[in-house]
């Protein structure tokens, strides 16, 4: 199986997992919640403060491992500065 097609059959069974989900509160129309864009539907406020002190804490738990293995510090920094790009991203919308 190649990588591409991997891909697509995890993208399907996201979408049926999706379609089979039970919206958000139970008397709200199916449809009507999956028009809605996932970041309104989401009940925590994102803010900048929260994120990094829940990734100050997240880091320093694996700090250790973080030490020991170069390539995972790069790409914990990549995470970091991605999520921290979409919480600042839809603050400013």
């Amino acid at each position: 199986m190649s990588l591409m097609s991997e891909i697509q059959a995890l993208r399907d069974e996201f979408q049926a997992l999706a379609r089979r989900a039970p919206s958000v509160n139970g008397n709200e129309d199916p449809a009507a919640a999956s028009q809605e864009p996932l970041a309104e539907r989401v009940s925590e406020p994102h803010d900048v403060e929260t994120l990094l002190k829940e990734v100050n804490a997240t880091l320093d738990e694996f700090a250790e491992e973080l030490d020991r293995f170069p390539r995972l510090t790069a790409l914990a920094a990549l995470g970091v500065g991605l999520a921290a790009g979409v919480v600042i991203g839809r603050q400013l919308r």
